[in-house]
Parts: structure tokens; sequence; C-alpha cells
């Protein structure tokens, strides 16, 4: 809200971001607006407590509380559901969002006849809190449902020979080798780091050394430091298909403990690594496996969802609490 002097000199404004627009107003040269000498009328429906501490408790419960655990469900959801279609509308509407808590929650610089303290940020802070979680635990949910994404919207190849150029392939959602080519689980290597060995085997055809070795079937915490490798669906010999895996959904950190176990493999076996190497998890029916992550990522969205109902209950009663202890 904006307020004019009656003499035309000066221009004020007031609400949750009165101290930041009066503000600029001044480093525009714009003089501030006198304040009224009279004393501001109480109306009825708002108590002396209110005007104290700068808006009513039910508009601080809903600012501070209820509307942040909504931005928290609708962000998550958009970041699981909704990423691999489009991109840029999670993060619009954390902008958005961000955005909105600034202006609507920004407390004025005197509330009532005291200054702001730290409390009366507590709803922006809750706000800051939903979106930046719900970001985090939505990117975390999205890597979780990539294998459905891959599986239901990328392309199938059927007949995959193990020396086909990866590049060839680097559009695909699910990979179909052709008879004869296997998973050589005994040329596995796992690189110890800390508490977990990172796993990679050569898929490879009847002659493992005859061509350079593109595919390479990867795991966290399933195979021994030679040999042993138990991820997925290697166990099963009649599995020969595969989902690849993205580097960039992966992350840098585990693409590079990755990388350094298929060197050590290649290195141990006397194996050629294609310059253009594809993480794949070695899968007997990688459809299923895709909707097994469908369900596991919806599994994990109510989960944060029941968590951050509580959350927000438990925000709700601490504000309430601490307008009472005010008040005292």
């Amino acid at each position: 809200m904006a307020n004019k002097s009656r003499g035309g000199a000066g221009f004020n404004f007031t609400g949750p971001m009165a101290g930041l627009g009066n503000s600029v107003l001044g480093l525009v040269g714009i003089k501030k607006a006198d304040r009224p000498k009279q004393q501001p009328m109480v109306s009825s429906n708002r108590s002396t407590d209110d005007m104290v501490h700068g808006m009513p408790l039910q508009m601080q419960l809903t600012l501070g509380a209820r509307l942040p655990f909504c931005a928290f469900v609708f962000i998550l959801g958009l970041f699981t559901y909704a990423y691999h279609l489009t991109p840029l509308l999670p993060w619009l509407v954390v902008f958005l969002c961000v955005d909105f808590a600034l202006i609507v929650t920004w407390p004025p610089r005197e509330i009532g006849h005291t200054a702001r303290n730290f409390w009366d940020f507590s709803p922006l802070f809750s706000w800051l809190f939903a979106v930046a979680s719900a970001v985090g635990v939505g990117l975390l949910n999205y890597g979780v449902i990539e294998a459905w994404v891959n599986t239901t919207f990328l392309r199938e190849y059927r007949d995959v020979l193990p020396n086909t150029n990866p590049l060839a392939v680097s559009d695909a959602g699910i990979l179909n080798f052709a008879k004869g080519t296997k998973l050589d689980t005994s040329s596995a290597a796992g690189y110890r780091f800390w508490l977990h060995n990172y796993c990679a085997a050569p898929v490879v055809g009847e002659d493992p050394m005859a061509t350079p070795v593109g595919f390479w079937a990867v795991g966290v915490g399933c195979c021994a430091s030679r040999g042993d490798f138990s991820c997925d669906s290697a166990g099963d010999e009649s599995a020969l298909a595969a989902m690849p895996l993205r580097p960039h959904n992966l992350g840098p950190e585990i693409t590079e403990r990755l990388n350094i176990a298929i060197n050590m493999s290649a290195a141990a076996n006397n194996l050629e690594i294609n310059k253009e190497r594809v993480f794949v998890a070695w899968q007997k029916d990688p459809h299923r496996a895709g909707k097994n992550a469908w369900w596991l990522a919806t599994g994990i969205f109510l989960a944060l969802d029941t968590v951050a109902l509580c959350c927000c209950c438990a925000c709700q009663s601490g504000l309430t609490h601490l307008r009472v202890m005010r008040q005292n």
C-alpha cells in the first residue's frame, strides 16, 4: 500500500515490504511522507495483540505454515512427475514461490510499537525452508522415477550387439542385446570408497577381447573387489536386456567412481575400453523395473507429504505458543 502526504511532498509505502520499499524510494531521491500525528483507530475486529504482533494469528498460521506446506507438495510433485516433460516449469514455480514469500511475509520495520526481531521473520524462513527442501528431495525423487521415464518415453532397441557404437543408441531407454551376448561377471571389479563397492562388469560377446567394450553393467554394493557381480539381474542367465544410466543423473562423484571400477576391470582382464562407454543396469524385464521405479517414487512422494504435514502441524503449534508467550 502507498500513502501520499497532503502537501504532495512525500511518499511512503506501508505493509509487509514497507521498509524495503521506502529504502528504494530514498535511494532515488523521493522524500518519505510524514506520519499523521493522530493515533490510528483500532477496528473492532482487530485485537490489540494483533496490532503489536503485526498480523492476526490466523493469517500468520496461513502464511507461515499452511501455504508453505502446499508449496512443498506442489513443487515436489512437479519435480517428481513433470520434470521430464517441462523442466522449466518446476523452476518457474520455485521462483514465483520465493518472490511471493519475500513480498508478502517480509515484516515491516516496526510492528506495533516494537522493532521486528528474529521471530517476525519466521513465516519467511518457513517458506524458504519448504521451497529449498522441495527442490532437494524433488530432484532426488526424479532420479528414482527416471527408470520409468526412460522405459516409457525413450526408444527401445532390439538385437543390439556388444560391439555396437554407443553413440548409435544414445537415445535408448531399453537395450535388448542379441543372442550370444553375456554379462561377464567373472571380469567384474569393485572400487572401494568408504563403506561401499562401486561395481562394473563388461557386456561382451563370444570373444571379450575382440572389440573394445562399450557397455558396462554397474551398481553399488553388489560385488567383491574382483568378480562376484550380483547387481540387478546379473544372477539370471536368461537376462539379456539393460537400461542405460545417464551420468548427469548419477552425479559426477558416482560417475568418477564407476569409471575407476571400469578401468580396474579392464586392466585386470586385458580388456580394451571403448572411447564412448555406456553405464547400464542389467535387467531381465526392464518394463517391470520401470513400473517398480514409478511405485517407489510415488511411495516416497506420499511419505514426504506426510512428513511435511506433520511439520506443518508442529509449526502451527509453535507459532501459536510463541504468540501466547509474547502476549504474556
